[in-house]
This record gives C-alpha cells, structure tokens and sequence, in this order.
C-alpha cells in the first residue's frame, strides 16, 4: 500500500472515530461538563503521547493559551449541544466553522471574502435555518445554538496556526487538559459509575477524541488536501446515522434537507478552494 492510500485509509479511521461521539455522548448519563472532562482525561494522554512520539516540541506562550481556552469551549460547547439536541443538529450547525472562518480572516486580518466565500454564507445560512427549524423530539432552540457557538470555537481553532506565535498542537493538549480541570469537581458530583457508563467514557476520549485527532492528523499528512478533506467530510454524516439506529433518535425531512444543503456547500467550497490552491 503506498503513502496515498495509507493516508486516506487513515483519514476514514479517524472520522469513524470521530463519528462516534455522538452516540457514546448521548449514551453516557453525565452531565455535559463531567461527560466531557471524563473523555478528555484519556484524550490527553492519547494526545500527549502523540506529541512524544512526533517529536513536536510543545509551546507555551499567550496565544497558545488563548487557543487552549477555544479548543476547552469548543470541546465543551460540542458534548453540551449533544446533549442539548439532535445529533444531526449539533454536527451540522458545528460544521459552519468555515462560514465563521471567512468572518474571522475579514475581522482580524482584513481579508476581503470573495464572491464565492459570500455566497457559500447565504446558501449555509439558509440551510441553518432548515435545520433549525425542521424540528426533532431531542432538540431544543438553546442547544442548537449552543451547537452554533462550538461552529464559531472550531473555527477559532482551525485558525490557530494562523495567529503569531500559535501552535495548534500545543493549544490542542492545553485545552484538553484545561477541560479536565474544570470539569473534575462536576464528575465528584455524579452518581453513576458504573463499569458500562465508564467504559463508554474511556472509549470516548480514547477512541473518538484521542484516536481520532490523531489518524487524521497524521492521515492529512500522506495524502492529498483535496482527498483527504472529501473522506473526512463523512464525519458529518455518519454521526447521526449512528446515532439514529443505536439510539432511535430521528430527524424531520426538513431538516435532513438542512442538513445537506450545508454539508454539501461546505464540502463543495473545500473542493473549489483547493483546486485554486488557496489552502
């Protein structure tokens, strides 16, 4: 097998991996903030021993800091939204990030969105609507917003890199462990530990967090952008698959509609962009 497909069987690794915290969270009978720093004791060191391994040198600084604390509310905002709504609500609304990404570039950098990054917002824009208002059983106003608000921390994250002296990495496992810290003295509160209920937290933060940043981390790495991006857009989709037949949580048809109009603009925009060779 050569490097290509070695990567992008990575890459599908690790959104299978990712695609699982949807159903793991709504399985778990934790509160958000315990749910979350339970799964990021094991993320952490998932994270930290890839750090050994690569040999990446961890960076401490104040912008490093700064992403920890978006990576910690992105992380928290997404279990919370999980919990709050449907599946399919909080993956699709956090999967905005690049709409937020074309804000963020023109407000702090002053870079002027193309034609295309304006109409990418309104054709997701719109979808957002559909989703929001197309209504499930397991969804609340509140969560979705809360899901809309992890969209704006992940994109604040995917552009760490892109802030003077960041380093995602670092910020990644800071904000990890910044999870933990805060989340332990909501775990003290919970009654139930019982061995499925931890297992299933283990397996979140070593399966989903863990093992999945790191496949596609080094997935990325041996293939190509445009290929790698198209395989991991299968995230998305295959969460709230997962999570309606193992869980019996459903979807209307307006939202389904919601649901690929965003996904579907967003993947299509990654494809136009790397074709141009603008990221």
């Amino acid at each position: 097998m050569n490097k290509e497909n070695k990567g992008l069987w990575l890459v599908l690794l690790g959104a299978i991996a990712f695609s699982l915290g949807g159903l793991f969270v709504k399985l778990i009978p934790w509160m958000p903030v315990s749910t979350n720093a339970g799964r990021c004791i094991f993320s952490s060191l998932m994270i930290y021993s890839y750090i050994r391994i690569s040999g990446h040198k961890v960076v401490i600084n104040r912008t490093v800091i700064l992403g920890a604390v978006f990576v910690a509310a992105m992380l928290v905002c997404y279990v919370a939204s999980m919990k709050m709504t449907s599946a399919a609500s909080a993956i699709v609304l956090e999967y905005t990030a690049p709409v937020f990404i074309i804000l963020f570039e023109a407000l702090l950098f002053h870079k002027k969105p193309t034609k295309l990054d304006l109409i990418v917002c309104i054709v997701v824009f719109l979808g957002i609507v559909l989703v929001v208002s197309g209504g499930s059983e397991n969804r609340t106003f509140a969560g979705d917003m809360i899901a809309l608000l992890s969209g704006v921390f992940y994109a604040l994250t995917i552009m760490l890199n892109d802030f003077e002296k960041g380093d995602s990495l670092s910020s990644v496992l800071f904000g990890h462990m910044l999870t933990v810290v805060i989340g332990l003295t909501f775990i003290m509160r919970e009654s139930d530990f019982s061995a499925r209920t931890l297992l299933l937290v283990a397996a979140l933060g070593i399966f989903q967090a863990g093992a999945g940043y790191t496949l596609l981390t080094v997935g990325l790495k041996h293939c190509e952008a445009l290929s790698g991006s198209l395989v991991a857009s299968i995230e998305p989709v295959l969460n709230p698959i997962l999570v309606a037949v193992f869980y019996g949580e459903y979807v209307s048809l307006r939202a389904i509609i919601g649901a690929i109009i965003v996904i579907g603009t967003i993947c299509l925009y990654n494809i136009i962009r790397l074709k141009r060779g603008s990221v």
